[in-house]
């Protein structure tokens, strides 16, 4: 849902309706079996239309038709499916350990001190090793991207 949540951000949705708007969301995916990103940005973005509609905002209403196809054009799913390619084959390249450390840290939501003493660091070093780890992943993105 975090695609939801970004893309409701950059509607102009604040943090916590943007939370409320993708659960729902997703809840109305569950409930008629619609699961595409598509059909979830179309009923987040629905439901957000209603919100400032009945606030009185219409004119953010009509600007929503324009963001949207903003969207599109930065976060199409040619671009995303790039990325996701790009980032898999930078995850590849890393060591075991720098791999494993943002499996603990982004997949399982462990505690820094608690990978520490997995990886036998000390909690200062592993927030070190998550920070190189992503300027390397960040840069070998960007070079996969750019085709070099």
């Amino acid at each position: 849902m975090g695609a939801v949540r970004r893309y409701l951000r950059f509607l102009g949705c604040d943090w916590s309706l943007a939370e409320d708007l993708a659960q729902d969301a997703a809840l109305a995916a569950l409930r008629t079996g619609h699961a595409a990103l598509p059909w979830l940005l179309t009923t987040a973005r629905n439901g957000y239309r209603m919100h400032l509609r009945q606030r009185g905002r219409r004119r953010e209403v009509d600007d929503l038709d324009t963001l949207h196809a903003q969207w599109l054009e930065v976060a199409g799913d040619d671009g995303a499916a790039a990325r996701r390619r790009a980032l898999q084959q930078c995850l590849r390249q890393l060591p075991e350990r720098s791999r494993r450390a943002l499996e603990l840290r982004y997949g399982d939501q462990t505690r820094r001190a608690e990978i520490a003493g997995e990886l036998g660091l000390r909690p200062e070093g592993i927030k070190s090793l998550l920070t190189r780890v992503r300027q390397l992943l960040a840069a070998c993105i960007t070079r996969r991207l750019n085709g070099d």
